[in-house]
C-alpha cells in the first residue's frame, strides 16, 4: 500500500491512498511520527489530486499480497472498509463522499472532529466500530446526523461491549389531491434514536426507552437486532429494559423463531434457550419451518430443546402434584380428631 502524506503541526495528515484491496488500514505512526487527521476529500473520488498532493511525501508498505497486480487509487467505489488509528483525531469535509460501496467503518473516539458532508453519498454504509479508549464520549452523533439508513454500531469498552442498532428514518410529501393539501409522513424511529446523545455521550436509558416506539415504526428485522442485541450485550441496561426486550420476544415468539430459521441463525436460536424463553407453540412453529426447509441441522436442535421443555413441564408439573399431596397431608396429621357428638353434649352439660 502507499500513502501519501504531509506534516502538520502535531504530527501527519492523511492524503491519499493507492493499493490493491478495498479494505484499507490506515497506520498509526508513519516515519515515527504519528497520524491525527485526514484531509478533505481523502477517500473521494472528487478531490483534485495534482493540487491536493503537491509536496506530499509517500510512505509505502509491502505486504506482498499485490504481487504482480498494480496499485490503484483507493477512492470513490473502490473501498468497502477503512480502519482508521486510534490517533486520528479529525477527518476533513467530504472526505468520504461518493463512497458508495463503503461498508464498514472502524475509528476511536479520539476522533471527535467530523468535516460537514464527511458521508454524502455513503448509501451502502451499515456497520461502525469505535473503540472507547478514554471514557464514554465519541464524534458517532456527528456521523449519525449525516445519514439517514439503518446503522448499526458497536461500542467497544475496555472489558465490555455494547450493540446498538440506529434504524433508518425518512420522510416523504403526500398529497391529498381533493383537498389540495401536502403533508409529510415520516417513516421509521431512526430521527429519535439519534437524539439519545447529550454532548457526544450515548445515554443509554433513553437509548431504551424508545423500543416502545420503535415496536410500532420498524419492521421484524431491525427489532429484533435491537432486542437480541442488547440481551446479548447489557451493557448499562436497566432490569425494566431487560423485561421489555424479553416481554417483545416472547409476544413474538413464533414470527420471531420462523423469521431466524430462514436466516439459519442459530447462534440468536440459542439465546432464546438461553433467556429462557421457549413455548411449545413457539418451538413447533419453529419446527415446522426448519422441516419444510430441510434444515436438518436447526430441526435436530430444536427437537432437543422441544424435549427438554417437554421434560421440564412435566417435572413441574409433577412438583405441583407433589407440593398439593404434601400439603394436604400436613394439614390432615395437624388438625385434631373431632369428638364423637354424645361426648361433646356430655361436657356442655357438665
Amino acid at each position: 500500500m502507499k500513502i501519501y502524506y504531509r506534516e502538520k503541526s502535531g504530527g501527519i495528515e492523511i492524503l491519499r491512498c493507492y493499493g490493491i484491496a478495498p479494505r484499507v488500514e490506515i497506520p498509526e505512526m508513519i516515519n515515527e511520527k504519528i497520524v491525527i487527521s485526514a484531509a478533505p476529500y481523502a477517500f473521494s473520488c472528487h478531490m483534485d489530486e495534482n493540487e491536493e498532493l503537491k509536496n506530499s511525501s509517500v510512505w509505502e508498505f509491502k505486504d506482498g499480497f499485490g504481487f504482480g497486480r498494480e496499485e490503484h487509487v483507493l477512492a470513490g467505489n473502490e473501498v468497502e472498509e477503512i480502519v482508521l488509528p486510534d490517533s486520528l483525531r479529525e477527518i476533513g469535509r467530504y472526505i468520504f463522499y461518493g463512497c458508495g460501496n463503503l461498508k464498514k467503518l472502524e475509528f476511536s473516539d479520539s476522533l471527535m472532529q467530523i468535516g460537514c458532508g464527511a458521508f454524502t453519498g455513503c448509501h451502502a454504509l451499515e456497520k461502525l466500530t469505535v473503540h472507547m479508549k478514554q471514557g464514554k464520549k465519541s464524534g458517532v452523533k456527528e456521523m449519525l446526523g449525516e445519514m439517514w439508513q439503518r446503522i448499526d454500531v458497536t461500542f467497544l469498552y475496555e472489558d465490555k461491549k455494547a450493540r446498538l442498532v440506529f434504524p433508518e428514518h425518512y420522510d416523504e410529501a403526500v398529497e391529498n389531491t381533493p383537498a389540495r393539501i401536502l403533508y409529510t409522513e415520516y417513516h421509521g424511529s431512526g430521527s429519535n434514536y439519534r437524539q439519545c446523545f447529550y454532548n457526544k455521550e450515548l445515554n443509554y436509558q433513553e437509548y431504551d426507552k424508545l423500543f416502545e416506539m420503535a415496536v410500532v415504526m420498524d419492521k421484524l428485522e431491525v427489532l429484533v437486532d435491537m432486542s437480541f442485541g442488547r440481551l446479548e450485550f447489557p451493557y448499562e441496561l436497566t432490569e425494566k429494559a431487560r423485561e421489555e426486550y424479553r416481554g417483545y420476544i416472547s409476544k413474538n415468539l413464533s414470527k420471531i423463531a420462523v423469521y431466524l430459521v430462514k436466516q439459519e441463525d442459530m447462534h440468536r436460536l440459542e439465546v432464546i434457550s438461553a433467556q429462557k424463553l421457549w413455548t411449545l407453540e413457539g418451538i413447533d412453529v419453529a419446527l415446522d419451518c426448519a422441516s419444510q426447509r430441510k434444515e436438518t441441522e436447526v430441526s435436530a436442535f430444536l427437537m432437543n430443546e422441544r424435549a427438554d421443555l417437554v421434560d421440564k413441564s412435566v417435572s413441574d408439573e409433577q412438583v405441583a402434584v407433589d407440593k398439593i399431596e404434601n400439603y394436604q397431608k400436613k394439614v390432615t396429621h395437624s388438625s385434631p380428631a373431632e369428638k364423637p357428638l354424645s361426648m361433646r353434649k356430655k361436657r356442655f352439660e357438665l
